[in-house]
């Protein structure tokens, strides 16, 4: 006998609101972007036509793609979360704001002029910035955005409905794990609260000690990083510690469910624990780290620097691994050493490298000569060194190259 069907019924109502009762709710906080939404994908130098060009559709009475957001269950504000139109709200937003002007017929028409903006000489002149009239304005905030509201969705269920909504322009790795529902993602996004803060202290901080260019902040991809720390002090020990290093692997890591294997989806009393573990480990390595950046050395002033994210999480791992709450000083002055040495290598190697790339037609003797110079640098850093700085040539966050490099400062350290 079949089973009776069920699936979950979710109730929605569907309005057209003017544009300027949309946008004054967006401005009032009573319209908002949750935190795991996707980035602001119309910015950019190769973007920059896409926010005036949606104006001017809006201008032109053209029929725009609906709005779609949610009202969360518990929430006693009711505010709307929108789940699809982003970026259109920000665009509209951002227009009436001053943020920027549509081009109509040879003129930069603003909503305000901001401050500094030139002025036409001429009524007619063209190529200049003007503030748009308000009979266009009117038409502007009289446009009526058809918009559908989801009532009363969990977290979870807007998430999936986000996601849902979203196959149409698949995200990137970081948005997708920065979307993701789960008490793992939320911490690790509220441990970095600051980056959405440029000129922050912690924002900096985060870009040395993790190695983490601003593009990369801007794209979420400190959220890949912050996963693949987490994963190995939960994996500490075992034998996939390496495993999820990688984005696509960070990815895998953050959904897994896996109950015989590998199971993320953690109940509030295990994740505790482990975040408790979490936290530690990053007083561990923020200190170890401004402790490697008070040492110098005098004769060659070579100060301590990180060359890439994935030697960053090797030395996190490492640190990590040692007794006690931190670092001793005979092992930071050994690992400063190595790092020296590194550092050393990396610039003399490439242009010597050089040189025998531009001398390869030449004498032999030549040729020689650079060859020896060579032999002669990788003899005085190590052979150590030259291994460690060929792991990033190809997928540094690999757990191959992760193994090597933990194998050899176990080797040069311990």
């Amino acid at each position: 006998m079949d089973q009776a069907l069920t699936l979950p019924t979710i109730t929605y109502e569907k309005q057209d609101i003017p544009i300027r009762y949309f946008s004054k709710e967006f401005k009032d906080g009573m319209r908002i972007l949750d935190v795991w939404q996707r980035l602001d994908g119309w910015s950019g130098k190769e973007r920059v036509d896409y926010k005036p060009d949606f104006i001017k559709a809006i201008l032109e009475g053209s029929d725009i793609p609906k709005i779609m957001e949610y009202t969360l269950l518990g929430d006693d504000e009711e505010k709307k979360r929108i789940l699809d139109g982003g970026h259109r709200t920000r665009a509209i937003h951002e227009f009436k704001e001053g943020e920027f002007p549509v081009k109509l017929q040879g003129n930069y028409y603003w909503w305000k002029l901001p401050d500094g903006t030139d002025r036409p000489d001429r009524e007619n002149s063209t190529g200049r910035n003007k503030v748009l009239p308000n009979t266009w304005k009117n038409r502007f905030d009289n446009y009526s955005l058809t918009v559908t509201t989801y009532k009363d969705l969990t977290d979870e269920e807007a998430r999936i409905k986000f996601n849902e909504l979203n196959h149409c322009r698949p995200m990137n790795i970081p948005e997708v794990i920065n979307s993701h529902s789960s008490m793992l993602v939320d911490y690790l996004r509220k441990e970095w609260h600051f980056i959405s803060d440029e000129e922050s202290i912690g924002y900096r901080e985060v870009q040395d000690k993790f190695c983490l260019k601003k593009h990369e902040l801007n794209n979420l991809n400190h959220m890949k990083v912050m996963t693949s720390t987490f994963s190995l002090i939960e994996r500490d020990g075992k034998t996939d510690v390496f495993d999820y290093c990688q984005p696509g692997d960070a990815l895998k890591y953050v959904r897994a469910k896996d109950d015989a294997g590998l199971n993320t989806q953690f109940s509030r009393s295990e994740f505790l624990v482990l975040w408790r573990k979490f936290t530690d480990a990053m007083t561990k390595y923020n200190q170890w780290f401004e402790e490697m950046k008070t040492l110098e050395d005098e004769g060659t002033d070579y100060e301590f620097v990180l060359s890439n994210h994935s030697e960053a999480l090797t030395y996190w791992h490492y640190i990590n691994t040692l007794p006690g709450p931190s670092v001793t000083d005979e092992k930071n002055a050994m690992i400063f050493e190595f790092s020296e040495k590194c550092h050393k290598y990396k610039k003399e190697s490439k242009l010597l490298n050089k040189q025998l790339g531009g001398s390869m037609r030449g004498s032999t003797i030549v040729i020689g000569e650079i060859q020896e110079k060579l032999d002669s640098l990788e003899s005085d850093v190590g052979e150590e060194v030259v291994k460690w700085l060929n792991t990033f040539t190809n997928n540094g966050a690999g757990k191959g190259n992760m193994t090597k490099r933990y194998k050899i400062l176990k080797s040069i350290l311990d």
